[in-house]
C-alpha cells in the first residue's frame, strides 16, 4: 500500500508540473508535434547557412539530440539579429549567418540571407551551446530574444536578447554567451504529440543539393 501511494504521489507531482510549466530536468521520452513553417535546416558537416531553409507543411517530431533556436515561445518565432548570428558547440560553428545584414532586411539591392527563421540543429547534451552576434554596419546592435526547444516540446529561454548603439570600430561582437542544456527547461502547459511525419536524422538532408546562396 505504501509503494502504490508512493507511486501514486510522484505521478501527480509529474502532473502538476506538466501543467504549471515546472522544470523538467530530463527528456520525457516522448516526442512533441512541431508546427509548419521555414526552417533552417542544419545537421550536415559543414555549417548550415542562412540559405539553408526548407518550408515544412506537415507537423513534424524531432529525434533525440535535435533542437529549435527559435525567437520566441513558439518553435515558429523568428529571431531578430542586426547584424549577424552564430551559434556554436565546442570550436565547431554549427550555424553561421555573416551576410553583414539585419535578418529583417528582405528588400533592396542587398537583402539579408538569413532572414530570421528558426534553425534545426544537431547539439551534444552534455556540452554548452555558445550564441554569438556580431554588429558590422551602424547605428544599432541588436539580438532579440533566443530560444532553446528541445525534441520533448521542452523549451528553454537562452536569452532575453540585448540591444545597444554601434560601438565605432566594426564589426563588433555584442553578445557571446554559453548555455548548458540540462537544466532550465520547462514544459509548456499544452503540448501536441500528434504528428505527421518525422524529421531525418540529418535534418539538412532535405534540401535541395543546390544552395542559392553559394
Amino acid at each position: 500500500m505504501k509503494l502504490v501511494c508512493a507511486m501514486g504521489v510522484v505521478g501527480l507531482v509529474a502532473v502538476v508540473g506538466f501543467v504549471t510549466g515546472a522544470p523538467v530536468p530530463t527528456d520525457t521520452g516522448k516526442p512533441a508535434a512541431f508546427p509548419v513553417g521555414r526552417y533552417v535546416l542544419g545537421g550536415e558537416k559543414d555549417s548550415a547557412r542562412g540559405g539553408d531553409v526548407l518550408e515544412l507543411t506537415k507537423t513534424f517530431r524531432l529525434k533525440p539530440g535535435q533542437y529549435v533556436f527559435s525567437g520566441g515561445p513558439s518553435p515558429t518565432d523568428v529571431i531578430l539579429v542586426d547584424d549577424d548570428l552564430e551559434i556554436l558547440q565546442g570550436d565547431r560553428s554549427l550555424f553561421i549567418d555573416d551576410d553583414t545584414v539585419r535578418s529583417t532586411e528582405n528588400l533592396g539591392k542587398q537583402p539579408a540571407r538569413y532572414q530570421g527563421f528558426p534553425i534545426v540543429l544537431i547539439l551534444d547534451a552534455s556540452k554548452k551551446v555558445q550564441v554569438r552576434a556580431t554588429d558590422c554596419n551602424p547605428s544599432e546592435a541588436i539580438l532579440g530574444p533566443v530560444w532553446l526547444h528541445r525534441w520533448d516540446g521542452a523549451r528553454k529561454k537562452l536569452t532575453a536578447g540585448k540591444s545597444e548603439e554601434s560601438v565605432m570600430a566594426l564589426p563588433h561582437v555584442f553578445f557571446d554567451e554559453s548555455f548548458d542544456l540540462i537544466d532550465g527547461f520547462e514544459m509548456p502547459k499544452r503540448i501536441s504529440y500528434d504528428a505527421a511525419t518525422d524529421l531525418p536524422a540529418v535534418p539538412a538532408s532535405l534540401l535541395p543539393r543546390f544552395r542559392a546562396y553559394k
